[in-house]
């Protein structure tokens, strides 16, 4: 089911669960239709047992037929009623995991649409919950508000209406007690809210701490900081433990009210109506009716105690989760975004400005890539080289000037469009824990096989696939982790090489390699790059001396411009790298 026509997802707990059941109206319908009337039916059976109670009182003055028709009717009506409330269930599922499937596909397509800083400043594994408990609170929701808080209240008129009818008086204590607990429940649910509210943000920092953790496990194991990451751990358990008690105990002082008053207006209700049997006010058969309901009643109030606080929670998971993933887009497209064309892949940044956390990282920069250019960008850390590739990649939206590809605009064109005509290889890159085959196909989905295995030989990586028991079949692990650096760069080649893109940007493509299959792969980059404007970050200079140009940045400027010959004449910032480096690398 298509999610494209959602733009304005609602923040608020209830609208996001009206919005999560729009799909399934129909359902939603005669669902809650079937429970109405099965509720309705068996709320009305301890009428049936006063007329048979009265009945039998009165024998062998009255037709016993009269009494059989009574006790058919309660074997139909409880027979049909409960039919009713299963056929409500069997309609009411596809409601309520719709409910929760379509919350979590609207949820997953906003989401992806964060830019990258959302990502750079909260967890995945966080985010991921988040979602989670945002669309299964959607279901909580639609299970609780049909099976709940919608039967809650037939149940509580019929049973208000029987107890009218047999006595004002104990009609009249009823309705007191609810009188007296709804509007209780309701101030201590409130003031409930935030302890719930804070036991929901300290376990997102504890997941969001485990899961941190346990991806860098390597590294805690590495320089022997269990110790110490267990004691971060159990600060976070113990705030999380903390704030879980203060909440469950507030729930319990809700529960407690909740009987103490049920205990109350039970007592003022059955003495009531004994009395009153013994005053010959009220039958044998009131009796029983009055007993019945209070039986049922305090059943179903107790709902208000232990279901509001169930609900509460339920309410409180998805605010939370809605309050992270709902942040409004950093960066969107124009409502009349073009796709980009790319025919000669020529880059301009033009009079470009960038602020960062309120720090000029560009201002005025310029540069001109012309098509089928390849270019080398150097500078020390934090010198503006991966931002350059950020702002190309619109990763981030610029403060001021333009970014041209072919003359176009990136910031007037799709997103998707723009990133779909830029192949990247990464300096660390992150492959899905699936088959070697997709993680390569993924640089063009329609890909043949032959197509992939052309690919990956000319990345180098076929000879060491074949090697594996399942070849192309192997999982790689959870971002690539049972592969070495330098296999997860040669698929990630691959992936540059099956995608076919007119612009290629390599962030230290090599880093990873040894010596040897370093100049396998540059043989192999040196077809890639064949046709193609490239822009290539390395810190390893030799690396870059085949490039046309060659870029010096430092602290967001371009500070010089031009062939690896010319810069090494100029005994600028480049000819001091160049003596200074060792092994090959740039001195930090």
């Amino acid at each position: 089911m298509s999610t494209k026509h959602i733009t304005n997802i609602p923040k608020t707990p209830l609208r996001f669960v009206l919005m999560a059941s729009k799909p399934y109206w129909v359902f939603a319908v005669f669902a809650m239709l079937a429970m109405s009337i099965g509720t309705a039916m068996l709320a009305f059976i301890p009428y049936i047992f006063k007329r048979v109670v009265d009945l039998v009182s009165t024998l062998p003055v009255i037709d016993p037929s009269e009494i059989w028709f009574w006790t058919i009717a309660y074997v139909v009506v409880s027979f049909v009623g409960g039919l009713m409330m299963r056929m409500s269930g069997f309609i009411g599922l596809n409601w309520a995991a719709g409910a929760r499937a379509y919350g979590r596909r609207v949820l997953s397509e906003y989401v992806t649409q964060h830019s990258h800083n959302f990502f750079s400043n909260n967890f995945a594994g966080s985010i991921g919950s988040k979602i989670s408990n945002a669309s299964n609170g959607a279901r909580t929701m639609v299970t609780e508000i049909m099976w709940g808080w919608v039967s809650f209240a037939i149940t509580f008129i019929i049973s208000f209406v029987l107890v009218f009818t047999t006595n004002v008086i104990v009609g009249y204590i009823f309705l007191a007690w609810v009188i007296v607990i709804v509007p209780i429940n309701i101030f201590l649910i409130r003031k409930r809210l935030p302890l719930g509210m804070d036991v929901q943000q300290k376990e997102t920092k504890l997941r969001g701490h485990t899961i941190d953790m346990l991806t860098n496990v390597s590294a805690m194991n590495d320089y022997a900081r269990r110790n110490f990451e267990l004691k971060r751990m159990n600060r976070l358990i113990d705030s999380r433990h903390i704030a879980g008690l203060k909440n469950w105990r507030f729930s319990e002082i809700i529960l407690t009210t909740n009987t103490l008053l049920e205990g109350v207006f039970v007592a003022g209700m059955i003495f009531s109506t004994i009395y009153f049997w013994t005053q010959g006010i009220v039958t044998a058969g009131d009796v029983v009716l009055i007993l019945t309901l209070v039986v049922s009643i305090r059943k179903t109030l107790a709902f208000i105690g232990q279901r509001f606080n169930e609900f509460a929670e339920t309410i409180i998971e998805v605010k939370e989760g809605l309050e992270v993933i709902l942040h409004d887009h950093e960066i969107t497209d124009q409502a009349d975004a073009r796709l980009l064309k790319v025919t000669n892949g020529d880059i301009i940044f033009k009079d470009v400005t960038f602020k960062y956390e309120g720090k000029n990282v560009f201002s005025g920069l310029n540069l001109h890539i012309k098509q089928g250019e390849r270019v080398g960008l150097v500078g020390h850390s934090g010198a503006g080289k991966s931002t350059l590739f950020k702002l190309l990649l619109r990763q981030y939206d610029i403060t001021k000037g333009h970014v041209l590809i072919d003359d176009q605009d990136t910031s007037l064109v799709t997103q998707e469009s723009l990133r779909n005509s830029i192949a990247v290889v990464p300096q660390d890159p992150l492959l899905f824990h699936r088959s070697l085959e997709e993680n390569i196909r993924y640089g063009n989905l329609s890909a043949t096989k032959d197509d992939m295995v052309t690919a990956a030989k000319k990345a180098q990586a076929h000879g060491f696939i074949e090697e594996l028991p399942k070849k192309y079949k192997t999982l790689v692990g959870e971002r690539g982790v049972k592969l070495s650096g330098g296999e997860r760069q040669r698929v990630a080649i691959a992936r540059a090489f099956l995608k076919e893109a007119k612009i290629l940007l390599l962030d230290e493509a090599t880093s990873a390699l040894d010596s040897e299959s370093e100049l396998h792969i540059q043989a192999a980059l040196e077809k890639l790059i064949q046709g193609k404007t490239v822009i290539a970050i390395a810190h390893r200079l030799s690396t870059l001396r085949s490039m046309d140009r060659i870029v010096v940045m430092n602290k967001g400027r371009i500070v010089q411009d031009g062939s690896h010959e010319d810069l090494l004449k100029e005994k600028g910032i480049y000819a001091d790298l160049w003596a200074h480096q060792a092994g090959g690398f740039v001195k930090e």
